[in-house]
């Protein structure tokens, strides 16, 4: 949730998310993610032990979905950087819909693998016209 646009298609069962790279300097490549609602696990592999596994939960009324993610990756280990080790972010993210319908609030919480405290942050995107 570090990029500050996105763009949601929604379908009967998904929705289809595409996520510019929110990194100054960095190639312009969006990520795309399909969220489905039927509560079974999808997983996106990013290569070299990279990637994500999540489930998504919707809502009876349709309003709140929520995103149960581990994201595994590899990382530089202390006063080693030749030797990498496998590291694990469990991410739990709540979508609200506003009542209007023009903007949408995420909720997150996550907790590492590598130790130190939970991090918790809320981002609001509004609706473009």
């Amino acid at each position: 949730m570090l990029s500050k646009t996105m763009k949601i298609a929604e379908q009967a069962d998904f929705l289809t998310i595409e996520i510019p790279n929110p990194f100054p300097g960095a190639a312009l490549v969006t990520s795309q993610e399909k969220l489905t609602f039927d509560g079974k696990e999808s997983q996106i592999n990013q290569g070299r032990e990279r990637g994500k596994k999540f489930t998504v939960k919707l809502s009876a009324d349709g309003r709140t979905m929520t995103v149960n993610s581990i994201v595994h990756l590899m990382v530089a280990t202390p006063f080693n950087i030749n030797f990498q080790k496998q590291a694990f972010i469990y991410v739990t993210e709540v979508w609200k819909l506003s009542n209007d319908g023009k903007s949408i609030s995420i909720q997150a919480n996550a907790k590492s693998t590598l130790g130190g405290a939970e991090r918790s942050w809320k981002t609001v995107f509004d609706k473009a016209s």
